[in-house]
């Protein structure tokens, strides 16, 4: 496969550009990984982010924060590339999946700055979003977010969350971002319970499957298909039972894996305050590079070829002995 050239320039790469680079990289490899086994490499890297932030490690931070990217896009990447009658399937780039619960807004007050009153969120059971209102919001955004760079995401982004970035410390950002990760393996590990739905003593078939592997069809099938938490019965077999079941774990995968870039720029933008605060540091260019220089380094040679950085290649040979997708 063709190595693709670095710009070293200002010309920034757009998120999805990423993408097609981890793929080039390592779909080969990803090919042979389930879900559930990509998510714990993200849940890996991110766990290093939080160590360097308790230790002010920021270049080991932002290392950290270049591999947990990478291993975010892949994720994405790997349900894209899933067969329909899988239910991890979601033909969705990154952007497509966090616009929905951010279109430049946020995702319950619905304004930027966001305006919501955190104490009322945190009491609240049931923290869905209007998702019907927010996808007619994203329908509106799509197509210029799908072009989207890492730096157009951390703008947004601080435009609407960045005075209550400014009040908050590193650690606590940290922490959210932290907690975002977990609750998005929760909701992968009720898909994972559901891995084997798509059959017909169930009453689930292809096609439900297939409405599920959209952004659109996720909401549409949400709206019809929920049902409370009091109502639900997990025990049941009941093809509705188990419907409202998958559009509750399809929806919270979306949802978290939106919160959870969103805590990630979060983490960005307050890593940029605090590079402002000491830049006259002699060193601070080095410890705090922008994110996607530090990806640049870690995935193109001098050259500007596109490269695993653990085996130097494209696409990666390194060598795994645990990708058997049956464990």
């Amino acid at each position: 496969m063709k190595a693709q050239k670095s710009r070293r320039s200002s010309e920034e790469r757009s998120i999805k550009d990423w993408e097609r680079i981890f793929s080039d990289l390592y779909s080969e490899a990803d090919s042979k990984r389930t879900p559930e086994q990509m998510w714990i490499a993200v849940m890996a890297h991110s766990s290093s982010i939080g160590e360097s932030i308790r230790m002010f490690a920021f270049e080991r931070l932002m290392k950290s924060a270049a591999h947990t990217f990478c291993w975010l896009c892949s994720f994405v990447n790997r349900c894209k590339t899933l067969q329909d009658n899988d239910v991890f399937s979601i033909k969705e780039s990154l952007c497509g999946i966090v616009s929905l619960k951010y279109p430049g807004e946020c995702g319950h007050c619905g304004s930027a700055p966001c305006t919501c009153d955190p104490e009322k969120i945190d009491q609240r059971e049931d923290k869905s979003a209007a998702y019907k209102a927010l996808l007619d919001s994203r329908n509106l955004i799509l197509e210029s977010f799908e072009n989207y760079s890492i730096a157009n995401s951390t703008k947004m982004f601080d435009k609407i969350y960045g005075g209550r970035i400014h009040i908050q410390t590193l650690e606590s950002i940290g922490f959210h971002f932290l907690e975002e990760i977990g609750e998005a393996a929760f909701s992968i590990r009720k898909l994972g319970q559901l891995r084997t739905i798509a059959d017909t003593r169930t009453g689930i078939d292809l096609a439900f499957l297939k409405r599920l592997s959209t952004v659109e069809g996720i909401v549409q099938n949400y709206a019809e298909h929920r049902k409370k938490p009091e109502d639900m019965n997990w025990a049941s077999i009941e093809p509705d039972m188990l419907r409202a079941r998958l559009v509750d774990a399809k929806m919270g995968l979306v949802i978290e894996i939106a919160d959870s870039f969103s805590w990630f720029c979060a983490i960005l933008n307050k890593l940029d305050k605090i590079s402002r605060k000491i830049s006259e540091h002699p060193r601070t260019r080095d410890i705090l590079k922008p994110l996607e220089q530090v990806l640049t380094d870690e995935y193109f040679d001098a050259k500007g070829n596109a490269r695993c950085p653990a085996c130097k290649n494209n696409p990666c040979i390194c060598s795994f002995f645990n990708l058997n997708t049956s464990n």
